[in-house]
């Protein structure tokens, strides 16, 4: 620590020494002097609130590193502190605070619950990085547990807090720190932190109707201008936007300031925004009030600014005691001791209960302070801990009551402490001991009571506008729930069970059984009849609060279970409260079926009121079980018994609510209860979903099954038949009965019928319950799992829907599903599924009580097309169900008591006639099925050879003739949906009853042994005849089907053979140009100069192509009507090689950032709008196509359509948010769809050079000789500008127009000027093309060119009107970088130049290079000559005055970028005198490149060009791999050596120069090839379609391809012009890097962009955004960090606090960054929801996988699962290929267009 100055702090600790000698109350006074003195001297206010920023290290300095000196009694205060800590009680703690979005890990395998978490360090360092473990974002507030014995049931420290192994106890007291502390510090300290505290006490609680304390006011001022301040406080009733609206009115300050105020509110909880006088002051705070008054005002105080500077400061004090504290544990001790026995207000009440009572009236940061200091204190000790947590559970309906009325967050509210300590065990069993649960319970009953109707059910109506607050109130109160799970999350062991706890645990039982008592029969329906209803009632709060309540039951069960005395209260006190529910039954009614009677309780479902929420019976159901499996007698009704005893007694009764639900749920399947409308359909939907059916659906199941173990069978089946109202229909006179008026439907009978021998099914054959069947519940799982897959195979996150959720078997899952699937790993372009094993499949249950009837039939189908598919027999009999436990062992004979065998007699004789009115398949399939159960029983019996209760189903069935029955039904010819089931089923019974039984098995697997396997495995060979011949049968109809659709295809092909040909895009693009002639391989193909080998020109002017609107083929001419292909321009960053975070850091602070999108474009660009792009591709135009084209006239009208159309839409539809913006020109493609905004113009090949005999072509020095000719500039007196701007470019533009004049004249009569007119093709070439006569050319062609021109540059631009000198550049630049694009493309992917473009990119290319050709028609002659001199003159004359490029621009130009550049500007150089004439200016000409000699030499001058470049900027060592050196390789050319040594100033020569320079040069190549292959038509030569190419496979067929030699020494000697202009430009460079040669950059060869590093497990990168500081606001919370995977620079997502001004709207940082860093496309990581944002522009965005996986290759949205993450490259190469093609535009569309939400989001605020 530092050292106090001199004069004021050794004063104050005499002071304070002096008062702390005297009396105690004179060192609180010395201490509030010292800090009202100071005070506003260091927190001053001021006229702007938003710009207040005080010093904190002075505050610290001035203010509290005085006490620091006093307490230590020296002022060697570090020195001091250090031997505290030496002498400190050993802690191994680690207590570490989480901040908002830290990573936290816990232990699937050892972690007591999921709330124990490890931070990341000790995670790294633990044993449980090699366990099951879940990953998750904190939300902040939390803290590390490792070092707690209590969190872990093993490995509970990692390597930094592991503790010796002779230690011991590992818990320690208060007592055991303090000692350690010495008495005189103690007592100081002490002193110092009691006087502290009470002073935090009091200035935060300080209110404006009272004064502050005479001991705190702060001196007078005289005329104080800021005497008050306007505070305003958060809420979280007010929107952002509701918020900045009323500020910007009533403070009169801008949106920004507004925003500001806003976001320090939201972080900080308040902010001042306005200090002035009381009066101005309170004016302010009232007219903000009256302008929020919707929902409610906007909370402001006006409180004295001194008192607004106290509370400040009591911040710091708060966490200056925190820091103080972790000097040593003694100190966090004595913090702990001052907190219980001093009291801030004199009274009884501790400081721990004043500061929990006054947390709901703190704002945000104060109540964290207070938090935090409590936690980091409290939580070490367990003493303390447990006296802390005694208060709040004491404290806690007073606590709970506020935070129900606060609108904080549960985040902010010392109500979410309780994690922190009510899941520790001691703590838990503590308060129960101590009876300070039950408090805690009775807040959430109060609640309730409130909720109660007449007939005492809880009721929610629905919420109406004037009464919101309700239900608001009711759902903040359900967090009593989640503080009841913490402490019921730990069930005590035997050993721990002592009489107050259960006497403590009784009270909680009571509480919650008096909750559920209210939930009985809530939320209740009646049949409609008559009338559908009239307004769907509010069901969705009932399911949420029992959803809530779910593992509230789970854990009481498993407390009962845990102790004998507990089950036998609790079911007692369950069974009363279920009969009471009952209530008193008045009506009963003897009925009988089968000669059996029974005694049922009267009720009809079907007319009186009925609910699905029986929470208590459901709960009883649970605990039977648990009850039925004891041995014992318990202690029931005040006797002992046993639980059957009991529940044999009212069995009947408890019954009824689960059988009312089956009844209901089967009368909603027969469509009884349409008229009630879809609130029932949902809660029906919902009793059967998996985060539901496990406390409701499979409780019913059990609770029923319960009943059944202790009922007669015949009395179980008729009071089932009563209450489905089957008993009619069980009676042989049924269908006999004539059909009165008033029965329901013949329909609906047989429909409850089914439905009841399906409940039948369940009862019988679903036993995967613990103590029910004998199964563990891995067992439970695995079945649940096995008939999951049965329906399909899954993926991960799939099969977990389908799965309850339980925390418990998570640990478990993962092992579970590897014994019953295997997993297929997933591709780029599909998901890894599990499969079902194989041999599990005959564990399929077709009537599996989990299925919905949609996954019924799914399940069926998938089975089916299995089993054929393995050659099986294709039947679905019942599987081998697992034994009952003895106590529910009786459930079996349901299948062979009287009233079954009757119903399945009945059925079985029913089907064999004819037309019976009440029979169905359905019900003989069901019955088909219990019949297979019964047989699987008797099988079972007879294996194990004894039965105390011998099972008859065989005997009984037989003696009533069923299985004569059933081989009656085989016999029948309409049979076909259950025969295979019934030969199963006499199979079987043949086994049985002929068949010597043989000893099964009797290990624990034979239980679950499928019988039915050896039946059909015997049965097999019964049909394999008929199964051959049905084989051969269907392979030859297969076979004349084929044949017949083969020849149906040759007709039509020969019959349309033309048509076929016309309408045909290739599938491969470069195919239709590329064909490989017979003699190719025997010659050499040149694509320009006088050694282009036209014959190798293919001539497609008579290919016809088709218009996608009007459908008309014609073939591309002049004179034609003009055809355009649909495209889309925007900007591009793609190929960017400058450091992007550089470059995105330009536009923001401190420099001043763009304040709109045309300025910004406008910085983006540079100069490369006036000119070229430069060499580092830092923001380029793009142009991508789909290909399809149109006629010009087509496409007109049809944009106009769309306009029209977006136009008549409404306002409130009319949104910016839509998947394309008219506004911004774009449209989809009439065809694909594709996003577009421009129409680029298809036009002819360029008029090449004619083969005519005699003519003479000049060679590439005599063009280079003629261009400097023309260039050459005279010595003359020349007007110098201050830069080389633009505006400054008029006088020498003029210069050279004289210079050139005069040139030309001169050159009239020379050799080079011979030589133009002896080459015919060069005259005509100059000559160019009149686009104004029509006769020539058709005005559309002119028009689509200047239409296509003008949206290159105005969409670039985002400019509305169009600069032609800078938009001649631009356009050409477009097309050279969307040809590098493609190339970067095609290298990247390793494919062949060109012999591997898809259809998109070859239309694209052809389109878009030869409309780049044609563009000179879309400008006035003279802009274009003016451009063409500047380009040229530039390179030609690198040291002139007259020179637009200095010596440094001149090596920065991309050499592809300028080749095409000077290839469409050199028709328009001024050759003859007259270009400047009148005359000429006023003709409009377009002269297209023609591929001859002139291009040729301008090919070679920028291969020289860019050779140099790349010996400028060449790296240290090669890119990529490189083949070993051979002899000719080390032999380094003179002309590379020299300019090497020249550059790099006398280094040493690399022995693989050549090499290096190859590999640099080799884009570029690739590149000329792709543009001149295009532009020519010439065919591309066989090596060069090859895949997988590298560079010394591809660079001599380049060099042939473009007419290059391979030898640059020999290239220059033999042109000694070129040889010239390259030393000169050695010279300028030379310059240039002796200024500036430690900014050389190896950016040649460029490499293949990718995506910013990504760590490998995606922990880091959650950990590396909880660390980001660069936040505009400095606050701990961080919402949600977004990763630019362009960059690698974090930024804040969708957060108001890093907004930037773009134009009128204000955005996001992620879509600021977009526009800098990606050119208006962003890729970011949302780190803590694991999505990918893709953003494009301001208003379109969508989400996308992450490249984070699990072990099975699935994403984790929102970390819900909380897997390890791993990093996919698959998955990542996959978003990176999409971004190199510059799909992301088009993929955001598609997305906003296919999901309407992401419409609806306001992108511009990421």
């Amino acid at each position: 620590m530092e050292d106090m100055e001199d004069a004021q702090p050794d004063s104050m600790q005499e002071i304070l020494k002096v008062a702390y000698l005297k009396d105690g109350s004179e060192l609180e006074d010395a201490l509030r002097s010292h800090w009202r003195t100071h005070l506003m001297e260091l927190i001053p206010p001021g006229d702007n609130p938003r710009q207040l920023k005080h010093d904190a290290g002075e505050i610290r300095r001035v203010l509290l590193k005085p006490l620091e000196v006093f307490i230590a009694g020296t002022e060697q205060v570090t020195e001091k502190f250090a031997s505290l800590k030496k002498d400190d009680l050993p802690s191994f703690l680690c207590n570490r605070s989480f901040r908002s979005g830290e990573p936290t890990y816990s232990c699937r395998d050892c972690a007591v619950d999921s709330t124990c978490v490890l931070c990341i360090e000790c995670f790294k360092k633990s044993a449980h990085q090699n366990h099951r473990y879940k990953i998750s974002s904190s939300s902040g507030g939390g803290y590390c547990d490792c070092g707690d014995p209590e969190a872990w049931k093993k490995d509970f420290a990692c390597a930094l807090h592991q503790p010796p192994s002779d230690l011991g106890d590992l818990i320690f007291d208060l007592k055991d720190a303090i000692v350690r502390v010495p008495d005189d510090v103690a007592n100081r300290f002490k002193a110092v932190i009691k006087y502290a505290l009470i002073y935090v006490y009091q200035v935060l609680t300080f209110r404006d109707a009272v004064p502050l304390p005479g001991d705190l006011s702060c001196p007078e001022v005289a005329d104080d201008p800021f005497p008050f301040v306007t505070v305003l406080y958060n809420d979280e009733v007010h929107t952002y936007d509701g918020v900045i609206a009323t500020l910007s009115l009533t403070l009169e300050c801008s949106p920004d300031d507004a925003l500001e105020y806003a976001t320090v509110v939201d972080h900080e909880g308040r902010t001042p925004v306005k200090f002035a006088s009381q009066a101005e002051c309170k004016r302010v705070k009232k007219f903000v009030e009256q302008n929020s008054k919707r929902p409610q005002p906007l909370r402001l105080d006006v409180v004295p600014t001194c008192a607004f500077a106290h509370q400040v400061f009591a911040l710091h004090v708060m966490k200056w005691v925190q820091d103080l504290a972790e000097t040593c544990e003694g100190f966090k001790a004595l913090v702990c001791t001052v907190c219980q026995e001093v009291s801030p207000t004199g009274g009884d009440a501790d400081m721990i209960s004043v500061f929990l009572l006054e947390d709901v009236r703190l704002w945000k940061a104060a109540r964290k302070a207070c938090h935090s200091l409590f936690m980091s204190t409290f939580l070490t000790f367990n003493d303390a801990k447990i006296r802390f947590s005694s208060q709040l559970a004491r404290l806690y309906p007073q606590l709970m009551a506020d935070f129900i009325t606060d609108d904080h967050d549960h985040s902010d509210s010392c109500t979410s402490l309780t994690v922190q300590l009510f899941t520790v065990p001691t703590v838990a069993r503590t308060l129960f001991e101590r009876k300070l649960v039950d408090p805690i319970i009775k807040t959430l009953v109060a609640v309730c009571r409130g909720r109660v109707n007449d007939q005492g059910m809880l009721s929610f109506e629905r919420v109406t506008a004037t009464q919101p607050s309700a239900a608001v109130h009711f759902k903040r109160a359900l967090f009593v729930l989640y503080d009841a799970r913490y402490l019921l999350n730990t069930v005590p062991t035997a050993d721990q069970w002592t009489e107050a706890l259960r006497v403590g645990f009784l009270g909680l039982f009571d509480r919650f059984l008096e909750i559920m008592v209210m939930m009985e029969g809530m939320d209740h329906h009646t049949r409609r009849t008559q009338s559908h209803v009239e307004y769907e009632s509010d069901w969705e709060p009932a399911f949420n609060m029992q959803l809530r309540i779910g593992s509230i039951i789970d854990l009481l069960q498993q407390w009962c279970a845990s102790d004998d005395l507990l089950l036998g209260t609790c079911m007692e006190k369950l069974m009363v409260a279920a009969l009471n529910a009952l209530g008193v039954v008045d009506k009963v009614e003897r009925k009988v079926v089968a000669g059996q009677s029974f005694t049922c309780l009267e009720y009809d479902v079907a007319t009186q009121v009925v609910s699905v929420h029986h929470p208590v019976i459901r709960l009883l159901a649970g605990l039977v079980v648990h009850g039925l499996a004891k041995t014992t007698a318990l202690e029931l009704f005040g006797a002992k018994m046993t639980a059957a005893a009991r529940l044999r007694n009212c069995a009947r009764e408890l019954l009824e609510f689960p059988l009312r639900t089956m009844v209901l749920v089967a009368q909603a399947s027969a469509g009884m209860w349409r008229r009630n409308g879809y609130a029932l359909a949902n809660q029906i939907f919902f009793y059967h979903q998996p985060r539901c059916r496990e406390e409701m659906l499979d409780k019913d199941i059990v609770m029923m099954q319960s009943c059944a173990a202790v009922m007669p069978p015949d009395s179980f089946l008729i009071a089932m038949l009563d209450k489905f109202g089957l008993v009619p229909w069980a009676d042989e006179t049924f269908d006999a009965t004539p059909v009165r008026a008033e029965d329901d439907s013949i329909r609906q009978v047989m429909c409850l019928a089914e439905e009841f021998l399906n409940g039948l099914i369940v009862l019988v054959g679903e036993r995967f319950y613990p103590n029910v069947g004998r199964v563990t519940l891995d067992d439970c799982l695995k079945n649940e799992i096995i008939h999951q897959l049965c329906k399909e195979s899954m993926s991960y996150p799939e099969l977990l829907k389908f799965l309850p959720e339980q925390e418990a078997k998570e640990a478990a899952l993962d092992d579970l599903i590897k014994e019953v699937a295997t997993f297929k790993k997933p591709s780029p372009t599909s998901k890894g599924t599990f499969e079902l094993k194989p041999e599990l499949n005959e564990r399929y249950n077709m009537f599996f009580y989990h299925y919905t009837r949609t996954e019924h039939s799914k399940a069926e189908d998938t089975q089916r097309k299995r089993r054929k598919k393995a050659g099986e027999e294709v039947v679905f009999p019942p599987p081998c169900p697992p034994e009952f436990t003895d106590a529910f062992s009786n459930i079996i004979h349901l299948l062979d008591c009287d009233v079954f065998i009757h119903l399945l007699n009945l059925t079985l004789r029913r089907a064999l006639i004819s037309h019976p009115r009440s029979f169905s398949e359905g019900q003989l399939i069901r019955m088909l099925y219990l019949v297979g159960y019964g047989l699987h029983e008797e099988k079972r019996q007879c294996s194990s050879g004894s039965s105390s209760f011998p099972f008859k189903f065989v005997e009984k069935a037989a003696d009533a003739g069923v299985f004569m029955t059933l081989r009656e039904l085989r016999s029948r010819p309409e049979n076909e949906a259950y025969k295979s089931l019934v030969e199963w089923m006499l199979r079987f019974h043949e086994d049985l009853t002929t068949a010597k039984v043989e000893v099964m098995d009797t290990s624990e697997e034979a239980g679950f042994a499928s019988a039915e396997k050896t039946g059909t495995e015997e049965g097999s060979s019964v049909g394999e005849d008929d199964v051959e011949e049905k084989k051969k049968r269907s392979a030859a109809r297969r076979e004349r089907i084929m044949q017949q659709m083969q020849k149906a295809q040759q007709s039509f092909a020969t019959q349309n053979e033309g048509d076929l040909q016309a309408i045909a895009l290739p599938d491969d693009g470069a195919a239709r140009m590329s064909v490989v002639h017979g003699s190719e391989q025997k010659e050499r193909i040149v694509a320009l100069g006088p050694e282009r080998t036209l014959h190798h020109v293919e001539d497609d002017s008579d290919e016809k192509h088709t218009c996608i609107l009007c459908s008309e083929s014609h073939a591309v001419g002049l004179t034609s009507d003009a055809f355009v292909a649909v495209a889309y321009v925007q900007r591009s960053t793609v190929l960017s090689q400058e450091d992007r975070k550089q470059f995105a850091a330009r536009f923001v602070a401190p420099n001043k950032p763009p304040s709109s999108l045309k300025e910004l474009c406008q910085s983006l660009l540079g100069d490369q709008s006036q000119f070229f792009l430069g060499d580092t591709l830092s923001c380029a135009p793009h142009v991508s196509s789909c290909g399809h084209l149109l006629h010009l006239k087509c496409w007109k009208t049809y944009f106009e359509s769309v306009l029209a159309r977006e136009r008549r839409r409404s306002i409130r539809l009319r949104t910016n948010n839509g998947s394309f913006d008219v506004n911004k020109s774009e449209f989809r493609c009439p065809l694909c769809s594709r996003l577009c905004n421009a129409a680029m113009p298809f036009c002819p090949k360029p008029l090449g050079q004619k083969e005519s005999s005699g003519s003479v072509a000049p060679s590439v020095n005599d063009v280079i000789t003629g261009l400097r000719t023309l260039m050459k500039v005279t010595p003359e007196k020349v007007v110098e500008g201050p830069d080389h701007s633009f505006i400054m470019l008029e006088d020498r533009l003029t210069e050279l127009q004289r210079s050139t004049r005069k040139n030309a004249e001169a050159m009239s009569n020379g050799p080079l000027w011979d030589l133009l007119q002896k080459a015919t093709s060069a005259t005509d070439r100059l000559q160019g093309i009149d686009m104004k006569s029509a006769e020539i050319v058709s005005p559309s062609y002119a028009e689509a060119i200047r239409n296509f021109d003008s949206q290159v540059y105005q969409l670039t631009m985002n400019a509305t009107t169009v600069d032609e000198g800078r938009s001649v550049g631009m356009n050409w630049s477009a097309c050279s970088y969307s040809i590098q694009s493609i190339e970067t493309c095609l290298r990247s992917e390793k494919k062949s130049l060109l012999g591997s473009f898809s259809s998109r990119q070859f239309m694209c290319l052809k389109s878009l290079i030869r409309a780049t050709s044609w563009s000179s028609a879309a400008y006035d002659p003279k802009v274009l000559a003016e451009y063409a001199l500047r380009l040229y003159a530039g390179l030609l004359e690198p040291n002139s005055h007259l020179s637009q490029l200095s010596d440094d621009k001149l090596f920065e130009m991309d050499a592809f970028a300028l080749l095409v550049n000077l290839t469409c500007a050199f028709p328009w150089l001024p050759w003859r005198g007259d270009m400047w004439s009148p005359a000429f200016s006023d003709a409009l000409l377009c002269r297209p490149p023609g591929s001859d000699v002139f291009d040729h030499s301008l090919l070679s001058t920028v291969y020289v060009l860019h050779v140099l470049q790349t010996l400028v900027f060449l790296p240290e060592n090669p890119a990529g791999s490189s083949p070993p050196l051979t002899t000719r390789e080390t032999e380094i050319e003179p002309g590379l050596r020299i300019a090497y040594g020249r550059f790099h100033g006398g280094k040493p020569v690399p022995a693989d120069l050549e090499l290096r320079v190859r590999h640099a040069v080799w884009p570029f190549l690739r590149c000329a090839a792709i543009f001149y292959h295009f532009l020519t038509g010439m065919a591309a030569p066989k090596s060069l379609r090859k895949e997988n190419q590298n560079v010394n496979d591809e660079y001599d067929d380049l060099m042939s391809y473009l007419a290059l030699p391979r030898s640059f020494t020999e290239f220059l000697s033999s042109n000694p012009s070129l040889g010239t202009l390259g030393s000169e430009w050695v010279a300028s460079m030379e310059t240039a890097l002796s200024h500036d040669g430690a900014n050389r950059l190896g950016r040649h060869p460029r490499p293949v962009p990718t995506f910013a590093p990504l760590p490998r497990d995606y922990t880091d990168i959650i950990h590396l955004a909880s660390q980001y500081s660069g936040c505009k606001i400095e606050s701990d919370e961080r919402r949600s960090q977004a990763f630019c995977l362009m960059c690698g620079e974090m930024l804040c997502s969708q957060s108001m606090c890093c907004q930037f001004k773009l134009d009128t709207q204000t955005v996001g940082a992620c879509t600021y960054h977009s526009m800098t860093c990606g050119g208006g496309t962003g890729l970011f990581l949302r780190v803590r929801d694991n999505q990918i944002l893709l953003l494009h522009g301001s208003n379109k965005g969508c989400f996308v996988s992450s490249p984070y996986v699990d072990a099975y290759g699935e994403p984790d949205p929102f970390l819900r699962r909380g897997n390890p993450l791993q990093l996919s490259q698959e998955r990542l190469d996959q978003i990176l290929r999409h971004y190199l093609h510059h799909d992301i535009a088009d993929e955001v569309s598609h997305a906003m267009d296919q999901n309407g939400s992401l419409a609806s989001l306001e992108w511009f605020h990421f």
